[in-house]
């Protein structure tokens, strides 16, 4: 064979090897730029995912922000209302230390009387040095104190009287005669 024949051969397979190279180096490229474009897809993702979950931590951090401000609040709230009920505890036992110094000064007073019996004694009504009760009611309203109200049995001639006693007749002047301005019954 002629020199011809192997120059030709030589450059037919220089460009298959280049064109093979080329190729070779075309889905490289091709490769790289579909991986390229796949990473960039995933990065996007993952700056998505990461923003939402940033956003969801701001969101978690504001609502235990929120929780602490509320406990917080409810915390103070406590605080006063057991300031409340110390104070009111207090209040109360001063109270109770004038009602009992009260009943040492009223034991003091009237060493005979009962402790027992200094409350039981009905309001309004006072108890004399003979041990009766006397009867401190206004006759403005003649039945106070849970009284059922006045004794209101009628006496013979129909006249009503408080006491239940018939005494003398209101319309005489107390001798049994008409008084000066009533009229003679007939």
């Amino acid at each position: 064979m002629e020199t011809w024949i192997w120059i030709v051969l030589a450059v037919v397979v220089l460009a298959v090897v280049l064109l093979a190279v080329l190729a070779g180096s075309r889905k490289k490229k091709e490769r790289d730029a579909a991986q390229r474009r796949e990473n960039q897809e995933r990065a996007a993702e993952l700056r998505s995912r990461s923003e939402e979950e940033d956003l969801s931590a701001r969101e978690r951090k504001a609502d235990a922000d929120a929780a602490r401000a509320e406990a917080e609040r409810a915390r103070i709230e406590a605080d006063r209302l057991e300031q409340d009920a110390q104070r009111r505890a207090e209040d109360a036992e001063k109270v109770r230390q004038e009602a009992e110094t009260h009943r040492r000064d009223a034991a003091a007073l009237s060493p005979d009387g009962d402790d027992s019996t200094a409350g039981a004694t009905p309001r309004g009504r006072h108890e004399d040095g003979t041990g009766h009760e006397r009867d401190t009611r206004s006759d403005d309203a003649p039945w106070q104190d849970g009284d059922a109200g006045p004794d209101t049995r009628s006496r013979g001639d129909g006249d009503l009287r408080s006491d239940g006693d018939a005494g003398p007749d209101p319309r005489t002047r107390g001798d049994g005669e008409p008084g000066p301005g009533d009229r003679p019954r007939a």
